[in-house]
C-alpha cells in the first residue's frame, strides 16, 4: 500500500497530474453548480407556472366530476381543491352585473396565495389560508367600479345574499383563463347550493386541482387519461398556459445547451492533459515493462490513480458546487422576489459519475496506447500507427462524449444532434485551417512574408487552431444566444407590455373610444371580433365525433373567435401562401389549428355566423406568439370581409401605473366594454423572464471558465516541446526580446485564425439553434468574425505569455535537460 502510496505523491508533484485534477474538478463543480442551482431555479419557475395553473395538474369539465378521481388522488396521496365556475348575474340595489362566479373548496389555493385588501384605495397584502366566510364573497376590484359598491356592501347572488368585504389583487390560477368576459367573484363551495345556480342543464366549468411530488403526480395523470370521457380534458405543466410555457422553454433549452458545452469543453481539457501526462511517464513504463511488470498491472497502478483522482475531484467539485450554487441561490432571491425550493442531491451523483465517466474516456485511450506500445519503441520515442489512434478515438473518446452529453441532457436527442454538430464542427474547422496554414507556408517563402515560417510545423498549430477554435466557439455560440434569448424574452415583455383587453366594444362606440384613446395618449389598434362556429372543411360537413383528439372536440364545439381586418399582425409571422392584399380574399390560419383539425393551404373552410354560412379558402398560414398579450385569433379574414356580419371590438393596451382612474373613466363613459385586467399575469411571466435570464448569466459564466481552462491545457500539453525549441534558440543567440515578440507573434496569429473561424462558424449555428430551438428570428452578423478574431488574438497571446514567461529567464542548458 505503501508502494502506491508514493507513485500517487510522486505523480502529483507533476503540473499535467494537478492540470487534470483542475480540469476534472472545475467539471464537476461546474456540473454540480448548475445541476443545483438550474434545478431549483426550473423547480421555482415550475412552481410559479403551477400557480398560474392552479396546481401540477387540472382535471375539468363541462358536468360534474366523479368522486372516483377524488379517491384515487386520495389514495395516491395528492392535494386536491375543488373549483366550480359559471356565469351569473349579481345585483347591487338596482344594479345588475355579469360575473364570473368562482366558488372554492377550504384549501384553495394549493399553490401560492390570494393578495387583496379591505379598501379599494389600499395594496394588496398576503391572504394566505384565508377565504371567504360563509356569506361573505370577494371579488375583483372592476366590479367594486362598475358597481359603485362600497367595501361590505350587501349583494345578491341567485337566491342568497353575500357581503361584498375583501378586493382581490391577485388570484395566482386566474392567469389560465385570464381572457374572461365578466369580473371574478370568489365565494365558498359550501354556499353554492343554498344560491340554487347550478341545476343539472347549468352551464358551468367543474375542477379538480392535484399537487403532489412527481412521482404522485405522474402515477395520478396516468390513472386519469385511462378514465377521461370526452366531455373531461386534464392539463399538466407541460400543457399549461402558453404565456409562461414558452418562457420555461426557452430558458430550459438553453440551460440544457450550455451544460453540454461546458461539459464537452472539460473533456477537450481532459484529453489534452492526459496526453501530456503519459508523455511524462513514458520512460516509467518502459522500465517497468522491461523489467517484466505485467501489462494488466501497470494499467490497474495507473488506472486506480485516475480513478482515485477522479473521486477526489468529483466529491470536492460536488461539495464546492452545492455552495457555490447556494450563494447564487441567496443572490437570486434578493434580485427576484422567489422562493428556491430546496436542492436535489442528484445533481451530487451527477458530478461523480461525469468525473468517473471522463477519466476513463478521456484519459484512458492515451494510457492503453502507451502501455500497447514495446519498450524499445517507447525509448526510441517511436510513436503509434494511425490506425491504433483511430481505434481509441471510435473506441473510447467518441462514446465518453455522448454519454456525457446523454447525462447532461437527459433527452437522447438533444445529445445527438449536439454530439453530430461538435464532430461536424471539428471536421470543419481541421479542413480549413489545414488549408490556411499550407497557404501560409508557401507565402511564407518569399522574402516580404518570412515572418509567417513561425507557423511552419503545421502539425502543432493545426492541433492549436483546432483545440482553440472549439473552445472560442462555444463560448461566441453561447454569447450570441445568451444576448438574443435575453433581449427576444425582454421584447416579449417590455415595460410597456399591454396590461389591459378592452373586449364587447360596440361598433358604434369606435369613433368615440377612439378619440377617448387618444385624447389620452394611448395608442393602440381595434380589431373586429366576430363569433363563428365551423361547420365545413372542403365542402364536407365537419363535428366534434370525427376527431379522436380532446383539443380537436374541444375547437369544435365551441366558436371561434374570427376578425377581418389589412394590416399583418407584428407578432405573427408568415408561414406559407400571401397575406392580403386589395384584390386578395380568403382566410388566413394559424399554423397549430390546421396541424389539429387538418386543413391546410388551398382548402376551404365554411363558418356558421349568426344562423349564415359563410365559405373562403386559405390564402396563408401563420405562425402567432400567444405570449405577446396582443389580441391574436386562429382564423382571419381578408379586410371588410366579415364587417357585414354582427361584431364587437376587442384591444389591448397599456395604462401607466400613475393614471389607474383612466379605466374606471372609460368604463362611465362606454359602460358596454369589459376591460380585462392581465397585469397579474404579465408580472408573472416577467417574473419568471428576470429568473431566467439570471440562470441564463449563472451558466455562461461555468462555461466561460472551462472554456478558459481548455485553452491553458492545450498550452500546457504543448509546454514540453516549447522548452526544447526555446532551449535551442536562446543556444543560437536569441534574446528575450526576440523570443517574446515570437510568443505573443506565434499565438497572436494561431489566436486570430481560430476566432475567425469560431466567429464564422458561430453565425451560422447561432441562426440555426436560435430559429429551431429557440424561436429566434435569424440574423446574420458578420462582425462576430472580426469579434473572434480579436478576442481570439488577445485571449490565446495573453494565455500562451503567462504559460511561457517563466522559461525565458532559464538558461538553455537547464531547458534541455529539464
Amino acid at each position: 500500500m505503501s508502494i502506491y502510496w508514493q507513485q500517487w505523491v510522486r505523480r502529483w508533484r507533476l503540473p499535467e497530474m494537478r492540470l487534470l485534477f483542475l480540469a476534472l474538478w472545475i467539471s464537476a463543480l461546474a456540473v454540480a453548480a448548475v445541476g443545483f442551482f438550474t434545478d431549483r431555479v426550473e423547480s421555482a419557475m415550475e412552481r410559479q407556472a403551477s400557480q398560474v395553473l392552479g396546481g401540477d395538474l387540472v382535471v375539468s369539465s363541462a358536468r360534474p366530476l366523479p368522486d372516483d378521481y377524488r379517491q384515487l388522488a386520495a389514495q395516491l396521496g395528492a392535494n386536491m381543491a375543488e373549483v366550480i365556475s359559471f356565469r351569473s348575474m349579481l345585483s347591487y340595489g338596482e344594479t345588475t352585473q355579469l360575473v364570473q362566479v368562482k366558488a372554492v373548496s377550504s384549501n384553495y389555493p394549493l399553490v401560492g396565495e390570494l393578495q387583496g385588501a379591505k379598501d379599494l384605495t389600499a395594496g394588496g397584502v398576503s391572504l394566505k389560508g384565508q377565504l371567504p366566510a360563509s356569506g361573505q364573497v370577494w371579488a375583483e376590484p372592476r366590479l367594486f367600479h362598475s358597481l359603485q359598491a362600497p367595501v361590505n356592501a350587501t349583494v345578491v347572488l341567485g337566491n342568497s345574499q353575500f357581503a361584498l368585504t375583501t378586493v382581490v389583487t391577485k388570484d395566482p390560477s386566474q392567469g389560465v383563463n385570464f381572457f374572461q368576459l365578466a369580473p371574478q367573484v370568489i365565494i365558498p363551495l359550501a354556499d353554492l347550493p343554498a344560491t340554487g345556480l347550478l341545476s343539472p342543464a347549468s352551464r358551468a366549468e367543474f375542477s379538480l386541482l392535484f399537487t403532489g411530488s412527481d412521482r404522485v403526480i405522474r402515477a395520478l395523470k396516468a390513472e386519469l387519461e385511462t378514465k377521461l370521457t370526452p366531455t373531461e380534458r386534464i392539463r399538466s405543466l407541460q400543457e399549461g398556459a402558453q404565456n409562461v410555457q414558452q418562457a420555461l422553454q426557452r430558458a430550459g433549452r438553453f440551460l440544457g445547451l450550455a451544460a453540454l458545452l461546458s461539459v464537452v469543453l472539460a473533456g477537450a481539457a481532459i484529453v489534452l492533459t492526459s496526453a501530456s501526462l503519459v508523455r511524462h511517464e513514458t520512460r516509467t513504463v518502459a522500465v517497468l515493462k522491461a523489467f517484466g511488470l505485467a501489462r494488466r498491472r501497470i494499467l490497474v497502478d495507473y488506472l486506480g490513480n485516475l480513478w482515485l483522482l477522479a473521486l477526489i475531484a468529483g466529491v470536492l467539485g460536488a461539495i464546492v458546487g452545492f455552495f457555490l450554487q447556494a450563494l447564487l441561490a441567496q443572490w437570486l432571491v434578493q434580485v427576484v422576489a422567489i422562493e428556491l425550493p430546496a436542492a436535489s442531491w442528484t445533481s451530487a451523483w451527477v458530478s461523480l459519475v461525469t468525473a468517473l465517466v471522463m477519466v476513463t474516456g478521456f484519459a484512458l485511450p492515451a494510457l492503453l496506447r502507451l502501455l500497447d506500445t514495446s519498450p524499445m519503441q517507447i525509448l526510441q520515442g517511436s510513436s503509434p500507427t494511425q490506425k491504433t489512434l483511430a481505434n481509441l478515438l471510435i473506441l473510447s473518446i467518441l462514446p465518453a462524449i455522448f454519454v456525457l452529453l446523454w447525462i447532461q441532457a437527459r433527452e437522447l436527442g438533444l445529445a445527438a444532434w449536439v454530439f453530430f454538430g461538435l464532430l461536424a464542427a471539428i471536421a470543419l474547422f481541421w479542413w480549413i485551417t489545414k488549408l490556411v496554414l499550407n497557404g501560409l507556408a508557401r507565402l511564407s517563402t518569399r522574402p516580404a512574408w518570412q515572418w509567417l515560417a513561425l507557423l511552419r510545423q503545421s502539425r502543432r498549430s493545426l492541433l492549436l487552431v483546432v483545440v482553440f477554435a472549439m473552445g472560442l466557439f462555444t463560448l461566441l455560440l453561447l454569447t450570441a444566444l445568451r444576448t438574443d434569448l435575453i433581449n427576444r424574452w425582454q421584447a416579449s415583455v417590455p415595460t410597456d407590455a399591454p396590461n389591459y383587453f378592452l373586449i364587447n366594444i360596440q361598433a358604434n362606440d369606435q369613433a368615440k373610444l377612439e378619440q377617448f384613446l387618444q385624447q389620452n395618449q394611448l395608442q393602440t389598434n381595434l380589431y373586429p371580433m366576430i363569433r363563428g362556429r365551423l361547420v365545413e372543411i372542403n365542402q364536407q360537413p365537419v363535428s366534434p365525433e370525427d376527431y379522436p383528439k380532446a383539443e380537436a372536440k374541444r375547437m369544435l364545439e365551441r366558436e371561434f373567435n374570427l376578425s377581418s381586418f389589412a394590416a399583418f399582425p407584428e407578432t405573427n409571422t408568415l408561414l406559407a401562401g400571401k397575406w392580403f392584399d386589395a384584390q386578395t380574399q380568403g382566410f388566413s390560419i394559424e399554423q397549430g389549428i390546421g396541424e389539429t383539425l387538418g386543413f391546410k393551404l388551398g382548402d376551404s373552410l365554411t363558418f356558421d355566423i349568426a344562423g349564415q354560412r359563410f365559405t373562403e379558402k386559405i390564402t396563408s398560414v401563420r405562425e402567432v406568439r400567444w405570449d405577446s398579450m396582443q389580441p391574436n385569433f386562429f382564423v382571419i379574414a381578408a379586410p371588410g370581409l366579415l364587417l357585414d356580419k354582427p361584431y364587437t371590438l376587442i384591444t389591448s393596451l397599456h395604462i401607466p401605473a400613475n393614471k389607474p382612474e383612466l379605466i374606471p373613466q372609460m368604463i362611465r363613459q362606454f359602460p358596454s366594454i369589459t376591460a380585462i385586467d392581465t397585469s397579474a399575469v404579465l408580472g408573472q411571466v416577467r417574473s419568471l423572464v428576470e429568473q431566467a435570464t439570471l440562470a441564463v448569466q449563472g451558466v455562461f459564466t461555468f462555461t466561460l471558465v472551462t472554456g478558459l481552462l481548455v485553452l491553458w491545457s492545450a498550452l500546457q500539453a504543448q509546454k514540453p516541446e516549447r522548452q526544447r525549441e526555446l532551449a535551442i534558440l536562446k543556444s543560437l543567440g536569441a534574446s528575450s526580446k526576440l523570443l517574446r515578440q515570437r510568443i505573443w507573434l506565434e499565438f497572436a496569429l494561431l489566436g486570430g485564425l481560430a476566432g475567425a473561424l469560431a466567429g464564422g462558424l458561430t453565425i451560422l449555428a447561432a441562426n440555426l439553434l436560435g430559429y429551431y430551438m429557440f424561436d429566434l428570428a435569424v440574423s446574420f452578423n458578420p462582425w462576430f468574425m472580426l469579434l473572434g478574431a480579436l478576442v481570439g488574438a488577445v485571449l490565446v497571446a495573453s494565455a500562451a505569455w503567462l504559460n511561457l514567461r517563466s522559461l525565458l529567464g532559464v538558461a538553455p542548458m537547464v531547458l534541455l535537460k529539464a
